[in-house]
């Protein structure tokens, strides 16, 4: 694991300033001495004026430009982010000639090039981040979970994070979260109705309409999926653009006893190729899915989930729109450029997942807090992060619900040794506790008085 205590900064190199390098460095410069190596001119000076980081205009996978670029700054880390997975390991193995004791970080798409690394890494590469893997594994888990609208998982903690939508003439509706009998180990941490958010819901009546958003084991976050009801199991899946994302999508949906009918439909004929290739028991058809006679001669009107992940943001949106021309129940996209997330937001989409956002949180919680890991939701100003209780916290020694928490932040979990406890009022804190909170647009001053000590810097 790479990583370093809050507020210590570091000298980071970053290769290539595409989507993943322009993401890490956007996330990474607010505390640190950034220095982003960049071949292409006009993308090196749109870095410079967008960012408050060093640019070289450069080949970075030349390993003159390389040590220059080390020995510039005495780096710490280096994030090689260009287009070719080979390069990045290239470059990760030649900044290890240069300085070894250098933490490298491979970005990497292809799922090929990535291999099992014990807890140091692999030779040359201290860390491998996949974020294409990352977004088919939060989009699998939004296609089966039939009322989430969104998906995380805590991999520090092995829980899962997901968002439900209350219909109306729920059974849910009118009753007090309290008294909803919910599995034992998760935790409603959140409703969201209209633009506002209550943490402290314990009292709060469930309306129509609202979200809510629950923490807890896998098999809980499952569990609460049944508790709201499903009234069609969702069986048949179709997805739109034979990219890294789309193929990995529909190998995790074929995996394991469930029967399931799955489809990718793409008009790139070597993209389709490859995917039938590597893709036995799924249906792949080279057509244009923004074509709706394409998709009405595929009769995708009768899945139950349409997932769009094409490499353009532009088809996606209007593959997400012919799915709801078509009468979807549950249509779920990726986005790369950030401009996006608000022009999907006028379609009414929901699950919708930010590849910048992905990027963003393995970023952070790899390389800035080690095991006290950051996670970022799609929600602007949200976070969640671990804190140890020691003997200047104001939790240490008391029950929750003897203890004052400003209305912005929200007692998620507790890891206790080998333990994750979902607190109640009547659960005690102890010294050593590991407490896992969640804030929304928080007071830093007021969680350091609950803390006892500084709040991530990027809070």
């Amino acid at each position: 694991m790479v990583g370093t205590d809050a507020g210590v900064s570091m000298r980071i190199v970053i290769i290539g300033a595409g989507n993943v390098g322009f993401t890490s460095a956007e996330a990474l410069s607010k505390v640190n001495d950034v220095l982003i190596v960049e071949k292409d001119a006009m993308r090196a000076e749109n870095t410079k004026a967008l960012l408050s980081v060093s640019v070289l205009h450069e080949d970075g996978s030349n390993p003159k430009v390389l040590e220059a670029a080390i020995k510039r700054i005495d780096a710490d880390i280096i994030i090689s982010a260009v287009p070719d997975d080979s390069h990045n390991l290239f470059i990760c193995m030649m900044a290890k000639r240069i300085k070894p004791s250098i933490k490298t970080v491979a970005c990497l798409r292809d799922p090929d090039y990535i291999i099992k690394t014990s807890k140091e890494g692999a030779e040359g590469v201290n860390l491998m981040i996949s974020p294409e893997l990352i977004t088919a594994e939060k989009i699998e888990k939004l296609a089966v979970l039939e009322n989430a609208i969104e998906y995380d998982h805590i991999s520090s903690m092995d829980i899962d994070l997901a968002t439900f939508r209350i219909e109306e003439g729920h059974s849910l509706v009118g009753k007090i979260v309290l008294d909803i009998d919910i599995p034992a180990d998760c935790n409603i941490i959140a409703v969201y109705r209209g633009d506002s958010v209550i943490l402290g819901n314990e009292t709060a009546e469930i309306h129509a309409g609202d979200r809510i958003r629950v923490l807890g084991s896998p098999e809980s976050i499952v569990a609460f999926n049944k508790l709201i009801g499903v009234e069609k199991e969702a069986k048949e899946f179709v997805i739109l653009g034979a990219s890294i994302v789309g193929v990995e999508t529909a190998k995790r949906l074929i995996q394991g006893n469930k029967r399931r009918i799955v489809k990718i439909i793409d008009d790139d004929i070597v993209l389709s190729r490859n995917a039938a290739r590597e893709l036995v028991d799924v249906t792949v058809v080279n057509g244009d899915f923004i074509d709706p006679s394409v998709l009405r001669s595929e009769n995708v009107r009768r899945a139950d989930v349409v997932i769009t992940v094409s490499s353009m943001d532009e088809r996606n949106l209007l593959g997400c729109m012919a799915g709801l021309k078509f009468g979807i129940r549950k249509i779920i996209s990726k986005y790369s450029n950030q401009e996006y997330k608000e022009i999907f937001g006028y379609t009414g989409i929901e699950s919708i997942i930010g590849y910048h956002r992905v990027i963003f949180n393995e970023i952070t919680k790899n390389l800035l807090f080690d095991e006290n890991a950051v996670l970022a939701v799609e929600n602007d100003n949200e976070f969640f992060f671990r804190a140890a209780i020691d003997e200047r916290s104001a939790l240490r020694g008391n029950r929750l619900g003897d203890i004052s928490v400003p209305e912005r932040i929200r007692v998620a979990a507790i890891r206790r040794g080998d333990a994750t406890i979902y607190p109640r009022m009547d659960t005690m804190f102890e010294e050593g506790d590991k407490v896992l909170l969640f804030t929304h647009k928080v007071n830093p001053i007021e969680l350091s008085r609950l803390l006892g000590h500084n709040a991530p810097l990027e809070l």
